[in-house]
């Protein structure tokens, strides 16, 4: 049984979503029910454009979730270098963007006694050998790494850093015999690490249906 006044609360979150609206979506759901007050951005690309006005509507942001894209598949030599070098921007780019737009934002709330925490939701791939998707694998490994990274570099700030390593997702999860997981499944995992103790931080999760192993 957790002791009253142990774990962080939610609500009143001031939260930043980016990223591929499958995930994105359920993670803006989840966390606007559980309290947080939530802007969505569709793409890392767009998040320094968009930064000013989103920190101006919130008064503030002390969340950031960020949903990395990037996912490209098919044997190595068979697409041109141009296709490969476009999933990387989309993976690696990407996560690089949405860490450091809101990264003063975060550094100023944990500064001030205020919950602080940078989420990167990446992919699996990161730490598995996966046929035909060699560039996917590398970018998402770079995410992961700019998290653990991150979260040394951070540490002594008290803003907590973590990545999230996804399985395959699909919204029609059940449809695919158990293989991979719900966009809700992803949203209440980043939900939980949320809600830990300020002296706890999940670093790092791998989540993946239990069929999957």
């Amino acid at each position: 049984m957790t002791a009253p006044g142990r774990v962080r609360p939610v609500a009143g979150r001031r939260a930043v979503v980016i990223g591929l609206p499958l995930i994105a979506d359920a993670v803006v759901a989840e966390l606007a029910a559980a309290g947080a007050v939530v802007e969505q951005v569709a793409s890392a690309r767009e998040v320094l454009a968009a930064a000013d006005g989103v920190r101006e509507r919130l008064g503030g942001v002390d969340l950031v979730v960020a949903v990395l894209g990037g996912v490209g598949g098919g044997p190595f030599g068979l697409s041109p270098a141009e296709r490969w070098a476009e999933v990387i921007e989309q993976g690696a780019g990407d996560a690089v963007l949405a860490a450091r737009a809101f990264l003063d934002d975060l550094l100023t709330a944990a500064a001030n006694d205020s919950a602080a925490d940078l989420v990167l939701v990446g992919s699996a791939a990161a730490s598995e050998l996966v046929p035909a998707f060699a560039v996917h694998a590398a970018t998402a490994a770079g995410a992961a790494q700019l998290a653990r990274t991150l979260r040394l570099e951070l540490g002594g700030t008290l803003v907590r850093v973590r990545h999230v390593a996804v399985g395959w997702v699909s919204p029609a999860a059940a449809a695919d015999g158990g293989t991979a997981l719900l966009p809700e499944d992803v949203a209440q995992t980043v939900l939980f690490t949320l809600t830990l103790p300020p002296t706890t931080n999940v670093a790092e999760v791998s989540l993946l249906t239990t069929r999957s192993g």
